[in-house]
């Protein structure tokens, strides 16, 4: 873990990288706006939270030369987006028992991963970057770089990294707490979801099957299947001496033909109520 800030700041990143760390930022750039296209799910402000403390640290990563942990965090989020997709296909495909085991596969994944290395690493960030990197503030390119001068006061300079990429980068408790702070605002928010993997865990030892808990679809169609239900028709045997046709004419003010024939039942003023007495949805003229 310490060979992450060895060499601050390092100004010098080669293409891949930089090309890695752009596309992840612009990726959850994106992913802001696609959460408020698709249907909401029940963790939609965590995840919009999630994302922006994303941005957050990706931007301060590439601008503060902390590339290296920003890929090793990157890598500890993404592995476990390996699984859960593979264990959703297999759902899909009818393959239950695989779909089960691969899930399992993901919930161990994820409490390794973002639980355990994830925290390892903060941990790194709280103990090892004081010992290591020392404070104050660095100017120039790679190849000409001076410093560390003291840091100045006030705010502005731990802004110039955005706007000069040979300019003043400083290092500071400051900085080191905020990258703190918002890598433990993450770990939160994998908490809680780590408590709705284990939901569906306790129903995949039960039987049940796993379920996505944060879908919204599951539970759309069981509230259309309930709409169903309610609209079934509703039987009733209706005596002969029962059917009014006249009457019907009279309310509707439209004259049978001879090839049409018109039906009311007792307590009913008009075609929609007829028809959604046997259960159709929509009026037919």
């Amino acid at each position: 873990m310490k060979e992450l800030w060895t060499g601050w700041p390092n100004r010098e990143l080669d293409g891949l990288m930089k090309g890695y760390i752009l596309a992840q930022w612009s990726f959850w750039i994106q992913q802001v706006l696609v959460i408020h296209i698709e249907d909401r799910r029940k963790d939609h402000y965590q995840m919009l939270t999630h994302h922006f403390i994303t941005i957050t640290l990706i931007s301060g990563c590439y601008y503060y030369y902390h590339t290296r942990v920003g890929n090793l965090i990157l890598v500890l989020m993404d592995v476990v987006d390996l699984f859960l997709p593979l264990a959703k296909c297999l759902k899909y495909l009818g393959f239950a028992k695989l779909c089960d085991a691969t899930f399992v596969v993901f919930m161990v994944s994820w409490f390794v991963a973002r639980h355990v290395f994830y925290l390892m690493t903060c941990y790194s960030i709280y103990k090892d970057v004081p010992e290591i990197i020392t404070w104050g503030c660095y100017r120039g390119p790679n190849s000409n770089l001076t410093g560390p001068f003291p840091i100045p006061d006030g705010w502005g300079h731990y802004l110039e990294p955005f706007n000069d990429s040979e300019g003043l980068v400083c290092f500071s408790s400051s900085v080191q707490w905020g990258f703190l702070y918002c890598l433990l605002g993450l770990q939160v928010l994998t908490i809680f979801w780590f408590f709705m993997i284990v939901n569906v865990a306790i129903r995949v030892v039960k039987g049940d099957g796993a379920d996505d808990t944060r879908s919204d679809d599951e539970r759309d169609e069981k509230e259309e299947e309930t709409e169903y239900e309610e609209a079934q028709p509703l039987e009733e045997e209706v005596g002969v001496e029962a059917i009014d046709l006249k009457g019907w004419e009279r309310r509707t003010g439209v004259k049978r033909g001879a090839s049409s024939s018109g039906v009311s039942l007792p307590g009913h003023s008009d075609r929609k109520e007829l028809l959604g007495r046997i259960g159709c949805e929509k009026q037919v003229d």
